[in-house]
């Protein structure tokens, strides 16, 4: 792959990235205002408890799910651009991602703790910050 090419499919696929990332806000703030985890309910019944009952947390995993694949593609074709600032923002993103990913897993394993879903939070604003670096730093015309 030729390095303008790959420089456009890394670019296409980290946007991927930022609007998976964008769905994720909207279904996470909507789970946020209006889906109330009941108390109680740890671990396995958690879950069991979402996947059967909350549709907009179930959407919301498998989005975040994709996003997980989403940036391990991105660090892949970070590799591929040769560009130093593809690398750095594509292992930032991935780093955000997984912690989001992380902390989230526990927001619904602990039953909705705020800790969880703060942190969940910063993991979102920190992958939207560096897959938007990584797009904007690798312009054509850088």
């Amino acid at each position: 792959m030729d390095n303008l090419k790959s420089i456009k499919t890394y670019r296409s696929v980290t946007m991927g990235a930022v609007h998976t990332l964008l769905a994720l806000f909207v279904f996470g703030m909507i789970a946020n205002l209006y889906v109330e985890i009941p108390e109680g309910l740890v671990s396995q019944q958690a879950w069991a408890w979402v996947f059967g009952n909350s549709a907009i947390i179930a959407i919301h995993i498998v989005l975040g799910t994709l996003l997980l694949l989403t940036a391990i593609a991105s660090l892949i074709f970070s590799f591929k651009t040769g560009r130093t600032a593809a690398v750095v923002a594509s292992v930032a993103g991935l780093v955000f991602t997984l912690a989001a990913y992380y902390f989230g897993s526990d927001f619904v394993s602990a039953g909705g703790s705020e800790l969880s879903s703060l942190l969940m939070a910063f993991g979102f604003l920190g992958a939207l910050v560096s897959y938007g670096a990584g797009v904007i730093k690798t312009k054509a015309n850088r």
